[in-house]
């Protein structure tokens, strides 16, 4: 029961994230945001969701789990109400220009201080009652909301974006309410321990000074929502000035662009990560070259076929990628530092939504092209780095 609600508050707000990266370009277009602007609304509450993340994980360890869950969810509600109405009257006339601008910068960076104690709480949870050798299944079986979130974000915005931009927004909030009931009223307060077998207790000592291969980690995978947070700030625009696509064709392109991606992402972890016995760090040197050819792919292609061929191929590397990291690196550090390096992992996807999006809008405004190009160097850079060391730590 646990990880069912776990998985469903994590869903609620990844159906929400993915609602607001559907929408937001045709939102800018149609208000008069720039590029730039956009991607400024996205990489400073990313900066701050980041910075929340790190913040949440400690005082979580100290509070509970549960109770820093609730906060979150109940941040991200009134957060994403708030950002709802600030664009409501922007498309109402009421706000223009950079009076918009700096208004959903505030409430989005209103809601990101709070809703970023969402993540760590939920992984925290999962670690909390996950012994180390079943960790990399256990946290995939909640992340994966993630990918499912995705899936249905898209289809969830492409099916009321007609009856206005802003429709799924308000809708989404229904989910978030239910995920806070859920976890009110039927999850535990304090997490049962694990039992703790002795290979985990020989994990644990052996890899507890392995500083720098988890700071690696962590920068890798920082590097991996990197790239996908230039590839989501790109694509809407990418369809509109490439491919002609009006401003709600574009937020339907790119809500079927996040689903095929998540679709995939989601099989690969039911069908492996969670069936496999394949250790993390070699999953890892399957996914990464795999997200690399991605990148390369979206930077040559010349078709939609082509496009969305890439994004199955990136939510495949995806699916491995990110439970596969999360479980390498906390299994990889001292107990008393896994709250730091939880609280880490689950910045990271924020951390890649700080540098991303205003790096993709510079190169976008060289050549529409460029911004996958720059993701595929990025993250074969970290793939090589993260080989080497990899290498060198089995060799051990």
């Amino acid at each position: 029961m646990p990880f069912k609600i776990l998985f469903f508050a994590l869903l609620a707000t990844a159906i929400g994230q993915s609602v607001v990266l559907t929408t937001l370009p045709s939102l800018g277009r149609e208000t008069g945001l720039s590029e730039f602007q956009v991607s400024v609304i996205m990489s400073s509450s990313a900066c701050i969701f980041a910075l929340g993340t790190t913040v949440w994980s400690r005082v979580a360890k100290r509070r509970g789990h549960r109770r820093l869950l609730m906060l979150g969810l109940t941040g991200y509600t009134l957060g994403t109400l708030l950002f709802a109405v600030v664009w409501t009257l922007g498309l109402n006339g009421y706000f223009a220009g950079t009076a918009l601008f700096l208004a959903l910068l505030l409430s989005r960076s209103l809601q990101s201080s709070v809703m970023s104690a969402t993540p760590p709480s939920a992984v925290g949870y999962t670690i909390a009652i996950s012994p180390a050798s079943e960790r990399v299944k256990s946290i995939s079986k909640v992340t994966s909301a993630n990918n499912l979130g995705q899936i249905l974000g898209p289809t969830f915005a492409g099916a009321l974006v007609g009856f206005g931009l802003l429709t799924p927004l308000y809708a989404v909030l229904l989910l978030t309410v239910i995920a806070l009931t859920l976890v009110y009223k039927k999850l535990p307060a304090s997490p049962p321990s694990p039992a703790t077998s002795d290979r985990d207790r020989h994990h644990q000592v052996r890899n507890a000074s392995l500083r720098p291969l988890t700071a690696l980690l962590i920068a890798l995978c920082a590097s991996v929502f990197c790239a996908m947070a230039m590839l989501q700030q790109t694509l809407g625009f990418f369809l509109i000035d490439i491919y002609q696509a009006s401003t709600v064709e574009a937020a339907q392109g790119v809500g079927l662009a996040m689903m095929l991606s998540a679709i995939s992402s989601l099989g690969i972890q039911l069908a492996v990560v969670q069936r496999t016995h394949v250790a993390p760090e070699k999953l890892i040197q399957i996914a990464m070259p795999l997200l690399c050819s991605a990148y390369l792919l979206m930077y040559f292609h010349q078709s939609l076929w082509a496009l969305y061929a890439a994004m199955v191929i990136m939510g495949l590397a995806m699916g491995m990628a990110y439970p596969s990291i999360a479980a390498a690196a906390t299994s990889r550090c001292h107990p008393d530092r896994q709250a730091t390096v939880t609280g880490m992992i689950t910045a990271t996807p924020a951390m890649g939504y700080i540098v991303g999006p205003p790096v993709a809008a510079l190169f976008y405004g060289v050549d529409e092209r460029y911004p996958f190009m720059v993701a595929a160097a990025m993250v074969l850079l970290f793939t090589l780095l993260a080989s080497l060391k990899l290498q060198a730590f089995r060799s051990a």
